[in-house]
């Protein structure tokens, strides 16, 4: 493969481009679907809300069943395969959806089997890429390689939902849901061009037999558990979701019946927020190199916290009420793909590479644990305390994340490789009395 240079672009890196091409079309593909489906529900099958609840959920519950498994298997074979395996069962999935339409025997179940199966194979798609994108580049352009994931991510989370309303208007939703089958087969042949990647070994030791299944998981677990940096990043990413979700589960009722916005005023609201997402992941690199990795991550935890609380601030319809909501929503949003890029790169560092499936694993099925805690937060937290109540204690939930990061060995942290001094210094000082042949292998070891 192609090595880059410390200044060149990673777009002249053949296997990075061919995997961006991939993440970037799995991902616009995704926010079709995610207006498409619900909307052939909703006007086509005459969906309950009871009904259009379920097939929402069962696009997340995938993660939360099957993620830890996942992590466990893609540590145990090569993650190529993988990526492509899903990009082509996600393609065939939803091109039934137009298929059956055509022939007049879809129905509200086959809906529920398709985004179950779509849910499940992005769990697979979502850890295998970021278990093999170390494999391809360097450890140093790590951090520039995951801000250009994030610009294209926010990028289609910006611009997918809009495009889908369109060609909705033009195609129909069924066709639309066509569009997005052959970009994931578009996705897929991008990977078949990539290098084959190894499967992933540990040297297990003299005489040790190989880690069974779920001791496998419990492993990947316990190097979360253990590893200061994994550690402190995952527990600030709980604690944000948490808050996060609490707030969008009352963000559009409260900008409806206590501020008294309509659907233009929201849709400006929300896009600032999403320009300031695209926005904080195009800074990313140049954010982290100017105050260093971990002091970026206090302050990319800071911000939501501060646009909160300029949320809770808004009193009533009117020009200037416009202006400081869209603002507070900008101001939440810019920090997130700072703290998500950060955070994954940190793992891609310090984890090596018979571990990486399961870490991100791990530390994805916690965050999208509290997700589902925040909405059902957000629900207590509106009936007791109110919608403006909800979205301050939001933004105390943002300040705490920042100040547990603040305490903790992050603070300290200039760059991603400075996490491994870190996580050694951790595991030699868990067990100080120790012989060598007795430490348990640092986490930070070169894959």
């Amino acid at each position: 493969m192609t090595e880059p240079s410390e200044t060149s672009s990673l777009f002249r890196h053949r296997e990075f481009l061919l995997l961006w091409s991939s993440q970037s079309m799995s991902v616009f593909g995704a926010q079709l679907t995610y207006v498409a489906i619900p909307l052939t529900a909703v006007m086509i099958l005459h969906a309950t809300p009871m009904q259009s609840g379920i097939l929402g959920a069962l696009t997340t519950l995938p993660f939360l069943l099957f993620g830890l498994g996942v992590g466990a298997m893609l540590d145990r074979r090569a993650r190529r395969p993988v990526l492509i395996g899903a990009d082509v069962v996600r393609a065939l999935a939803l091109a039934w959806i137009p298929l059956a339409h055509v022939l007049d025997i879809l129905t509200i179940t086959q809906l529920f089997v398709v985004a179950f199966v779509v849910g499940t194979m992005s769990v697979f798609f979502d850890l295998a890429y970021q278990s093999y994108l170390p494999t391809l580049i360097p450890r140093a352009r790590l951090m520039q390689a995951n801000s250009k994931m994030q610009v294209s991510e926010s990028m289609a989370e910006v611009a997918g939902p809009g495009a889908a309303g369109a060609l909705i208007g033009l195609l129909g939703a069924p066709l639309v849901i066509a569009a997005d089958a052959v970009s994931y087969l578009l996705s897929a042949v991008a990977v078949l061009k990539l290098p084959a990647d190894a499967t992933p070994t540990a040297d297990q030791g003299q005489g040790k037999a190989p880690l069974s299944f779920w001791a496998s998981i419990r492993e990947g677990i316990s190097v979360v558990r253990r590893h200061s940096v994994l550690r402190w990043c995952t527990t600030a990413a709980v604690l944000a979701n948490l808050f996060e979700s609490a707030l969008l589960s009352v963000f559009f009722l409260f900008l409806v019946r206590d501020i008294g916005f309509g659907s233009t005023e929201i849709g400006l609201v929300v896009g600032f927020g999403g320009a300031g997402a695209v926005i904080g992941a195009l800074l990313v690199e140049r954010v982290t190199r100017l105050l260093g990795a971990g002091p970026a991550l206090i302050l990319a935890m800071l911000l939501p916290g501060v646009g909160c609380l300029l949320l809770g601030s808004v009193d009533a319809d009117s020009s200037w009420a416009l202006g400081l909501a869209a603002t507070a929503n900008f101001i939440a949003l810019i920090g997130l793909p700072v703290f998500n890029v950060t955070v994954i790169s940190f793992r891609q560092v310090v984890t090596p590479d018979h571990l990486l499936g399961r870490v991100n694993a791990t530390v994805r099925t916690f965050a999208w644990s509290a997700l589902s805690l925040g909405s059902l937060l957000g629900g207590v937290l509106g009936t007791s305390l109110g919608l403006r109540g909800t979205v301050l204690v939001s933004a105390c939930g943002g300040f705490l994340a920042a100040l547990l990061l603040l305490f903790s060995p992050l603070r300290a942290l200039r760059r991603l490789e400075d996490a491994e001094t870190v996580a050694t210094d951790s595991e030699a000082d868990r067990k100080p009395g120790a012989s060598a042949e007795e430490k348990p292998e640092p986490v930070g070891e070169a894959r």
